[in-house]
């Protein structure tokens, strides 16, 4: 267990903090909600499989030879990524939909702000509301989603992504949690993805120059399984 500090706000909007006890900071966050806490920010270090040192010291096991031949096995049996992953196709069309948050796409503005969260690992950048507007987006989805210029294969491929995010939204708030909420968790999550491949990044760069390509191909595999951009040479 890690002891992890907490910061929150109370419903007349006063400054509070506190400590917990949890197994990462996802469980921390599971059980202060389950407490009624809305944390906006949870300070503290993963455990070890979070940790750089810990993903260089895999690198080094890797490199025994030990798991090589079952990682490499996991290669063409790792499940079909149905759900968030990284667009591909056109770079320019991709890059002018992230840089406008993907302006004229979609008739929803829900489905506009989805999408800034559809590539795990990157910077997000949702059109700017008010908490109002947000809260007001849960509306949108009693309606249908609509993606416009369907023809081109990166928006098609990203409204299959909004269509998954869509439902989780729907999960989310049927189990209690609100619109709010679940943006903030989107937002959370981006972070954690983004901080994981950074890490993995750096164990890599670690790596001895004998290992490294190796490093890169194993990292890479766990990378993939998680929908993040892979680390390129």
């Amino acid at each position: 267990m890690v002891k992890y500090q907490y910061f929150y706000q109370t419903k007349t909007n006063e400054n509070r903090e506190g400590w917990i006890n949890a197994r990462d900071r996802a469980d921390a966050y599971t059980q202060l909600r389950k407490q009624g806490i809305r944390p906006y920010r949870v300070v503290g270090d993963d455990p070890l499989k979070w940790q750089p040192w810990a993903l260089g010291a895999l690198v080094a096991v890797l490199a025994t030879g030990l798991l090589i031949s079952l990682l490499f096995l996991g290669l063409d049996s790792a499940p079909e990524l149905s759900g968030r992953q990284q667009l591909k196709g056109d770079r320019a069309v991709i890059s002018v939909g992230l840089a406008s948050s993907w302006e004229g796409t979609f008739d929803s503005a829900l489905d506009r702000y989805l999408s800034a969260y559809a590539q795990p690992g990157w910077i997000a950048l949702p059109p700017e509301m008010t908490d109002e507007e947000l809260t007001g987006l849960a509306a949108d989805l009693e309606r249908p989603s609509t993606c416009n210029d369907g023809g081109s294969p990166e928006k098609k491929m990203l409204h299959r992504i909004v269509l998954t995010m869509r439902k989780e939204m729907q999960d989310y708030l049927a189990k209690g949690g609100t619109a709010k909420e679940y943006f903030e968790f989107l937002e959370e999550r981006q972070d954690q993805e983004r901080d994981f491949r950074n890490r993995a990044i750096d164990s890599v760069i670690r790596a001895p120059a004998s290992l490294r390509d190796r490093a890169r191909l194993n990292v890479n595999l766990r990378l993939r399984q998680m929908g993040l951009a892979e680390i390129g040479e």
